[in-house]
């Protein structure tokens, strides 16, 4: 089984929406919201990876500032068992931000990178990955992460 350390970035605007990537499927139609970040290249730190995939997935230069959740799952179709960081990460300039693109693939997922309310995200019909940002991750946020629960265990799909 392959194992796959990925470092994604939690991005707050002043109206404390979140920055998110939706992402759709050209072969299955499967829309879904996923924040920035990506797997982690061979001797890269967690930090320069937020750092490439944000400028890659939303055209942005961002500095990671602190590490909010952990989270991982076994993907067995795929025989990978993922291992996700997620980082509180500030933004430089809002105003460059645009939906960009994954290098490691030809057909594009990215369809849109925008700043996305708490309410929007809540009540879409598009799922979020992963989950804890629908609802506790709001909550956590309200309470400066406080006591929050670090570790996000995902979904184990079965053989």
């Amino acid at each position: 089984m392959y194992i796959r350390p990925r470092a994604a970035a939690i991005i707050l605007n002043e109206q404390q929406e979140l920055l998110l990537l939706r992402q759709k499927n050209p072969e299955t139609g499967f829309e879904w919201w996923t924040l920035p970040g990506g797997g982690m290249e061979p001797e890269e730190s967690v930090i320069d990876t937020i750092v490439r995939e944000v400028e890659e997935e939303c055209n942005a230069k961002c500095r990671p500032l602190r590490l909010i959740y952990m989270s991982e799952y076994v993907d067995y179709e795929l025989d990978t068992h993922h291992l996700g960081m997620f980082f509180l990460t500030a933004i430089e300039d809002e105003s460059t931000i645009r939906a960009g693109y994954d290098p490691e693939v030809e057909v594009q997922f990215i369809k849109e990178c925008r700043f996305v309310s708490k309410k929007e995200i809540q009540t879409s019909k598009i799922p979020i990955f992963p989950p804890v940002f629908r609802e506790q991750f709001w909550n956590d946020l309200e309470n400066d992460f406080k006591n929050c629960e670090v570790y996000q265990r995902g979904m184990i799909l079965e053989e």
